[in-house]
C-alpha cells in the first residue's frame, strides 16, 4: 500500500557487522554494512553516534583491548536508524618468558648468549641484574658473554607493547 511505501522511507535499518561480537585472540577488522542509500557513522569511544561522528569508509581495526562500536545509518532524507552496539574483546595471547641459551653455568671459553625471538616480538636485555624494559638494550643478534660473573635478563615485547615474564641466567666466564 501507499502508506507502507511512505512509512518505509522513514524506517532505516541499523548497520550490520562482519564479525560476531565477542572475545577474540587475534586482531579484528570489523566491516559495517547498510542499505544502499544509507551513510554509516560510528564511534568507538562509547558515545552515541551522530552525523558528526566518524564516517564509515573502511573496516575498523581492533588490535587489543575492549572496543564498543556504536553505529547508525542515515538515509538520504537525513533520518537515522536505531544505534547498533557491538562489543569486541581482543586479547592476543602473549608468549611466555623468552628462551635464552646457553643455560646458567660456568664457562671457560668464549661463548655467545642468544635469545629466541618469535615473529611479532622484539627482545630487550640487561646484563647488570636489573629488569629489562623497552628502554634497555634491544637484542639484534648473539652477544659475547662478558668475562667474570654476569646476571643476564631478557624480555620479549609484542607489537602492542605487552611484555613477557623475565628470563634470567647467571653466567660465570673464566677464560683459560
Amino acid at each position: 500500500t501507499d502508506a507502507q511505501k511512505l512509512l518505509s522511507q522513514y524506517e532505516v535499518q541499523a548497520p550490520t557487522v562482519s564479525e560476531t561480537p565477542g572475545q577474540y585472540q587475534r586482531e579484528l577488522q570489523v566491516s559495517l554494512f547498510a542499505e544502499d542509500s544509507c551513510t554509516i557513522y560510528y564511534t568507538t569511544d562509547g558515545n552515541e553516534p551522530t552525523t558528526d561522528s566518524k564516517l564509515y569508509t573502511e573496516p575498523i581495526l581492533i588490535e587489543d583491548g575492549t572496543v564498543v562500536i556504536k553505529a547508525i545509518c542515515v538515509n538520504k532524507k537525513g533520518i537515522p536508524s536505531l544505534v547498533a552496539t557491538k562489543t569486541y574483546q581482543v586479547e592476543i595471547p602473549i608468549e611466555d618468558a623468552p628462551a635464552v641459551t646457553p643455560s646458567t653455568g660456568q664457562y671457560t671459553s668464549a661463548t655467545q648468549i642468544s635469545i629466541t625471538v618469535p615473529e611479532g616480538y622484539t627482545a630487550y636485555y640487561t646484563m647488570d641484574n636489573t629488569t629489562p624494559t623497552t628502554a634497555s638494550t634491544q637484542y639484534t643478534g648473539p652477544i659475547d658473554m662478558p668475562e667474570g660473573q654476569t646476571i643476564f635478563s631478557a624480555i620479549l615485547v609484542n607489537k602492542n607493547g605487552k611484555t613477557t615474564q623475565v628470563t634470567k641466567r647467571n653466567y660465570v666466564l673464566n677464560l683459560q
